[in-house]
């Protein structure tokens, strides 16, 4: 009956796509990050839904005559060119796994998709519905993991769905979405609609402490932390950060406060110290090839890995840990880069998340004096919320590639083109100055 409901809302939903370019890339993203399929257990499971959602979204393209032109900026031009750069590496990389050729394929229709975005988030509406997919879209599973986590009274073990990974990037990805969940809640007229993104935000926080996942307990810390400190409301903001905090301290279970508790012990924690090892690892194979790496996840291949193994130890005057004993992720965003593509997929990479934030600087400077565009500005630093939390709990996880990073950072670089299109940006506007985020002008409570 699941399977049924939701095939007619599907084919509902293709039918206005293919005569709507936005309604199309709204699916087409909202199936890249919820992939329905695992949540199906009959014949939608064997359908196409990404394929079929493809096709609807360029049939769009030439039908919709609403249709803004394509353009490229820095953002577009430098994700083109990380993809490209994955390409070479690909080329002549170390293995011809199937998971690196995944990795590729996944990285290719990320970049479709931004460059389709480009032409059919035209304004205000479609960039305020496209955040409401991405929190339907990957807010979903955290939100359900933490319900049942509620419901069972914290007995209730968290398994995160294929298409993300293990908790630890349920934890980032549920925490990058929180933000988002904030400005909905602040710009939703309904009552109704605002009590729902509230829940929500409340399943989704309960969700990241269910993974238990010690780099989603840090997250969460420098996200309240932020949060705090871009609030206009700070009283209101501390108080329901301490009844949150005391909350979880209450009610959380032993064993949970347990793992917590190791945070602090990073260098005698043999699971920490064997990332540094694979660190170390992705760093020699980007040394012995600069240029182009070793390809896609070349260190979970086990060939590869032996190799490798065998010049382990010729960085220990530089750091000093366990040598290696099987095949496994690099374990973090900046290492992943550098030893999967070689120094200029690492510094393309930086410079995407660098660009990000030089975009969402512009938007504030855009909308720093103007009130009917404090929504733009709340959505900026709230972007830059969930893009910090990436930075941090990424430092710890194989997550260069994931399409939530990429889908954000193309609204981050609509928002500025909408801006620069439609705001005299020279113009001098005696307005309150907006310098925070959340509803009230600064200073005014």
């Amino acid at each position: 009956m699941r399977d049924l409901a939701f095939m007619v809302m599907f084919l509902f939903m293709l039918a206005n796509a293919t005569r709507c370019l936005h309604t199309g890339t709204m699916l087409w993203a909202w199936i890249a990050l919820c992939t329905p399929q695992q949540y199906m257990y009959g014949i939608a499971t064997q359908i196409p839904l990404n394929k079929l959602a493809v096709v609807a979204t360029f049939i769009g393209i030439f039908v919709d005559q609403t249709k803004r032109k394509p353009y490229f900026d820095w953002h577009i031009i430098l994700v083109g060119l990380f993809v490209l750069q994955g390409i070479i590496s690909y080329s002549v990389g170390l293995s011809s796994s199937d998971r690196t050729y995944e990795l590729l394929d996944k990285m290719m229709k990320i970049y479709l998709l931004c460059c389709v975005m480009t032409m059919a988030n035209r304004g205000r509406l479609q960039i305020h519905s496209m955040v409401i997919i991405i929190c339907l879209g990957m807010g979903i599973h955290g939100a359900l993991e933490g319900l049942k986590y509620v419901d069972s009274g914290g007995g209730h073990v968290v398994i995160a769905p294929a298409s993300i990974g293990d908790n630890n990037y349920l934890a980032m990805a549920t925490l990058m979405v929180m933000p988002l969940l904030v400005y909905l809640f602040r710009y939703s007229q309904s009552r109704l609609l605002q009590l729902s993104f509230v829940g929500a935000l409340l399943a989704c926080f309960a969700g990241v402490v269910a993974t238990a996942s010690r780099g989603g307990m840090v997250g969460l810390a420098v996200l309240g932390v932020f949060l705090f400190l871009h609030s206009r409301r700070k009283m209101v903001t501390l108080l329901v950060i301490a009844v949150l905090a005391g909350g979880l301290l209450t009610y959380a279970p032993g064993q949970w406060l347990e793992r917590m508790d190791t945070i602090g012990a990073a260098d005698e924690d043999g699971s920490f110290m064997y990332r540094v090892s694979s660190w170390k690892l992705n760093t020699i194979l980007a040394l012995d090839r600069p240029l182009v790496g070793g390809g896609y996840s070349a260190l979970e291949n086990w060939t590869i890995f032996d190799i490798y193994r065998q010049k382990f130890h010729r960085l220990d005057s530089v750091v000093d840990s366990p040598e290696p004993v099987g095949a496994f992720a690099a374990h973090s965003i900046y290492f992943e880069t550098l030893g999967d593509l070689g120094f200029p997929g690492f510094f393309l990479f930086m410079a995407i998340l660098v660009t990000g934030f030089r975009n969402i600087g512009h938007i504030l400077r855009y909308t720093r004096h103007d009130e009917s565009l404090i929504w733009a500005h709340d959505l900026a630093v709230l972007f830059r919320l969930g893009l910090i939390v990436f930075m941090v709990c990424g430092a710890l996880l194989s997550a260069a590639y994931f399409e939530l990073l990429y889908i954000m950072l193309t609204q981050v670089s609509v928002l500025r083109r909408h801006l620069e299109e439609t705001v005299a940006v020279t113009r001098p506007l005696p307005m309150p100055i907006y310098d925070t985020v959340v509803g009230f002008p600064a200073g005014s409570g």
